[in-house]
Formats: C-alpha cells, structure tokens, sequence
C-alpha cells in the first residue's frame, strides 16, 4: 500500500474515495516477518515467565528486575533506527508488539509504549542529527526512559491553558513550570516538555527536551488511580531547570504543531493495545463459555452468549483491519493519516471497554472476582477512552479536521460568486464566464455526490452487497459534511453534537473501507467464499451493521433533540442537584 501522498479519509470527506488503496490489504508477508515472529515469541515467553498481572496490580509498582528484562530484550528501542541501537521497527510492527504485550499485561505495555510513542517521538520525527546522536543511543537501550509532559491542572485537551514557562538566559533557557498525571514520571531521566515562550513579542508554544541530570527536575507521590496501577503516574515539577538552548525541538513557537504531530502517531499504539485487550479477553471468554455448565448446557450453546461472542469477534475483526490499515498508510510515507489514527484510538478504546463489559457479563459473578483477572482488566482499560485525548476531543477534531477541504472549497466558491455581482466591462464578463464554468463544475460535482453513488470496481462479486454500501457511507459523509457547511457556516464549530454525529458516520465510513478491503484480498488470496465462509460473514455483519449506524446518524443529523438536551442540562447546572425530586410537591 503506497505511493499517495493524500489522507484516504480526507478524500472521502471531499466526495473521493482512493480506490486504489482499496485492493491490497497490508497483510504481515514483509521481508521482516520471519524476524518478528522469533521476536513476538520471545517476547510472549518472557512476560508469561516473569511478569505477575495480579502482584503488579497489587504491589503498585514495576519491580526493577521486570524493568531491566524490558530493557535488556530491546523493547525500549523497538521504533529507534539501527543507527542509535534500536530495532528500527516499522508503525505496524510496533503496533504489533504493544497487541501482543497488552494480552499479557497492560501496565507494562504502558511503561514502553509511553516512552516510545510519545516520550521521546518528539526526538525521533522532529529531532536533528546532532540532538538523535546525543539522546538516542541511551533511549534505546533503556538507560533512559523518556516521558512526554504536556497536561497541566489548567491544560489538558486545551494546550493553551499551558502555565510553564521557558524564558532564553544566554545560551540557555531557564524552565518553571509544573506537568500534570506523567506516565513513567516517577523514573523517567528524559521528558518531552511542552512550555509558553515569548516569540517575537507573542506568547507561543514550545517543545524542549529535559533531562533530569539537569538539576531543578523533581516530582511527586504516585498518584492513586482506578487502574493501571503499577504503571508510574506521578506530577512532576521544573524549578529553575537550566536547559540548552539546542535542545529546542522543532523552531522556537513550533510546540503546538510538534505536540499534535506525536499524539498523531501515539493514537496507534493505544489502537494496537486495545486490539491485545479486545483479543485476549474474547479468547478467555470463549474458553470460559464452552467450559462452563448451566441447566444441562454448556453456556456457549445459549444464543444470548453465542450473540455476545460474536459481537467481540467483530470489534476485534474491525479494529484489526483499521488499525492495520493506518498503519500501512503512516508506513508508505509522507502521508497525512491524522484523521484515521484518531478513528483507530477512538473506536478501539471504546470497543475495548465494551468487550471488557461483555467479557465481565458472560463470566458472572466469577468476573467480579479477583481471581479470573477481569475485574483488573475493566480497571485497567477504562483509561484508554481518556488518554491523549478524550474520545469527544478526538471526535470534535477529526470532525474539523475532515470538514477543512470542503469548507474551503465552499469559501472560494462563495468569494467567486460575490465577484460576480459587479459586472462592467466586456473583460470582467469574460472573466465572469470562465468564473461562471468552475462553480457549475463544483455544483455539478454536488448534484453527483448527492443523487449518485461511487461505482466501485474491481472487487469479489460475493462482496457487491458490501462495496455498494461503502460507496453509499461514503456519499453520506462527504453529503453531511457539506450540509453541515450550509447549514451552520463558521458556527458550525459550536454544534459539538453534530460533530460527534458526523465524526461517527467516519468512523463507520472508515471501518466499512477497511473491512471490505480485508475481505476482498482475503477472497482473492485465500480461496474465495467456499473456503471463507465464517470470515466472509463476519465481513458482511461488520459492514451491515455499520452501515445501519450511519443511517440513523445522518437521520439524527436532521431530526434530533438537542435543544431539549441542551435545556435539562443547562437546568441542571442551574439547579446544581437532580431537580425532579418525587417530594417536591407538598
């Protein structure tokens, strides 16, 4: 999969589907397959032999010889480049690796990827040779761990909220300021610091490179959380931190768009993560299903259960095409893929979490248990639908981010037409006429999308069904979008819940490109239909039901409740209590 430069998803909200990106599934048959597989097995081995899910839960805390195992099998410098002594592992490969520790253990995969998908990525996308031969070869190896230090009590999903400050001494900066809930900060030497600056004679936002050798650096008590316990979660705090001046990532005022640009890429791994959740809990579920006897019966025989089963094979079916599919996109190069990452992490926490609900219910009261290691697991995932960046925030930008193309092409077109309005002289009329041709292209390209769908080529025939209705999802969103454009212009980006509605129909928009893309190398590779008869219909229930949930979106888009909505939560915030009170009536 290669050779674009464009974001898949981005053409789809424009009216485009990339075909051609459609016909070769990134199956795992690269040059390095064989290596990983010896890799994943010794991987797998090892946290089976010396990694304690329920100690670590209980003792809060990474023992040191489990954190000398990680370093010494390579896992801190999976993604670093050969050059400094890592792996130099691809997106999918990396992706692969934190699926395959999070079946194990989550607080781990935590551990590692923090370090590596956002803690020192800032180094590695946006780092120069001088400043990657400084820090890299000691980040791979572990003999430092790197932190990523953006959230404060007053900024979290709001970067501007950003207090810490960097102001220039020389040939130094000098850093104040305090971070908020840093993974492995509590033992990390190396922190991606996100600090206001004055540039220019305006407060911007930039990011610095910190280590703790630097004197000034400290930090606070473990905090005590709900789950994810023995990962380190503490606030950590500059005083006076004298740091070069070439450690600055990027241009001084560049930390915004370096900040955006990791979580771009650290979405995946939390998309990977949730896939080793999804997996391993449908897997013990099953084995529990088929084991466990009520009236007679193996539970697995009863429909209810079978009905659950089957709706976590289909979160993990969807979740690996996504996932797998973005990764193969960021891997091709030089490609924006910021819209499917933020789909990748959204829906995989959110399946996860269901799964997590689904597992806990078809196991009973033994879920509740400590002992069956679900009670832990439900403790451990209900972070995911937070981390960088809460599912509404990632469903707000991905929203934007996808309305951006159209939205400027119905600005031009606008200023287009406002120059027609004054007509003098035979040159503006010509002018006027050549004007006149673009906007019937870009209405006629309107009329296309909204009374014809994409015919789509190329694909099985047992997949017509399915590849008629990505191309009908794929008419609706960019249909919405441009509705939504029309309809509210610049305040459109006050209706969050019409954004959330249209950031789910590109979630299923996205989900149905990628199952049917599986599917239909699938078929062509594998046998066909006769030979694929389960998988085939687990592709078809997938893309069925996603579709279903577009249409009651794009239903919802038109007729919905929110006034209401907004109302009886305005009413609550007023009253401060729930208002309705059976005893209020004397």
């Amino acid at each position: 999969m290669g050779g674009t430069k464009t974001s898949f998803m981005k053409n789809v909200f424009s009216g485009d589907i990339p075909e051609s990106l459609l016909h070769h599934f990134p199956f795992f048959n690269t040059p390095r397959e064989e290596e990983f597989r010896l890799v994943a097995q010794s991987i797998g081995d090892w946290l089976k032999e010396n990694v304690d899910p329920m100690k670590l839960d209980d003792e809060k805390k990474i023992p040191e010889d489990v954190l000398k195992g990680l370093k010494e099998m390579g896992l801190f410098g999976l993604i670093i480049p050969e050059i400094y002594g890592g792996s130099e592992f691809t997106q999918t490969l990396y992706t692969r690796t934190l699926e395959l520790m999070n079946k194990h253990e989550s607080c781990v995969t935590l551990t590692v990827g923090a370090h590596q998908s956002i803690g020192l990525k800032g180094l590695y996308l946006f780092g120069t040779e001088e400043q990657k031969k400084k820090y890299m070869p000691k980040l791979a190896t572990g003999e430092m761990v790197a932190a990523f230090a953006l959230t404060e009590p007053t900024a979290g999903s709001d970067a501007a909220g950003i207090k810490a400050r960097i102001v220039r001494d020389g040939d130094h900066y000098v850093l104040n300021g305090s971070k908020l809930w840093i993974t492995n900060g509590g033992f990390a030497d190396f922190f991606t610091v996100f600090a206001k600056e004055n540039v220019d004679g305006e407060d911007k936002i930039s990011a610095i490179m910190v280590t703790r050798d630097m004197g000034g650096v400290s930090h606070g008590p473990e905090e005590q959380k709900l789950g994810i316990k023995a990962s380190s979660t503490v606030e950590v705090y500059f005083k006076d931190v004298r740091v070069p001046a070439s450690n600055v990532l990027g241009k001084p005022g560049d930390g915004f768009k370096i900040a955006m640009g990791i979580l771009n890429q650290g979405r995946l791994g939390l998309s990977g993560g949730a896939l080793g959740t999804i997996k391993s809990v449908l897997n013990q579920s099953v084995s529990y299903a088929k084991n466990r006897k009520a009236f007679q019966h193996s539970i697995a025989d009863f429909g209810v259960i079978q009905d659950m089963l089957t709706e976590m094979s289909c979160h993990a079916y969807a979740l690996e095409s996504m996932t797998y599919f973005t990764t193969a996109l960021v891997d091709a190069g030089d490609i924006d893929y910021s819209i499917e990452a933020a789909i990748c992490k959204v829906y995989g926490t959110e399946a996860a979490w269901r799964v997590l609900n689904l597992g806990m219910q078809i196991h009973g009261g033994n879920g509740y248990m400590k002992d069956y290691g679900l009670e832990r697991r439900l403790r451990d995932g209900r972070i995911g639908i937070i981390f960088e960046g809460t599912n509404e925030i990632l469903r707000m930008f991905l929203a934007m981010t996808g309305l951006k193309e159209p939205a400027s092409e119905f600005k031009r077109i606008g200023k287009e037409l406002q120059s027609l309005q004054n007509i003098r002289n035979l040159e503006s009329l010509n002018d006027a006429i050549g004007k006149i041709g673009v906007i019937s292209e870009f209405a006629l390209q309107q009329v296309k999308q909204s009374v014809v769908s994409e015919k789509l080529e190329g694909f099985h025939p047992a997949l017509e069904k399915e590849v008629t209705r990505l191309a009908d999802a794929s008419k609706a969103l960019a249909n919405t979008a441009s509705k939504l454009i029309r309809q509210y212009g610049q305040k459109l980006v006050d209706e969050q819940m019409q954004l959330c509605r249209l950031a789910d129909i590109a979630i299923d928009t996205f989900m149905i490109a990628a199952v049917v893309c599986r599917a239909n190398s699938m078929l062509e590779k594998c046998g066909g239909p006769e030979k694929n008869t389960t998988e085939l219909s687990i592709a078809q229930l997938i893309v069925r039901n996603a579709k279903a949930r577009i249409n009651q979106n794009v239903y919802s888009i038109k007729a919905n409740r929110d006034a209401e909505v907004k109302q009886i939560a305005l009413h609550l915030c007023e009253t401060e209590t729930y208002p309705f009170e059976l005893n209020r009536i004397s």
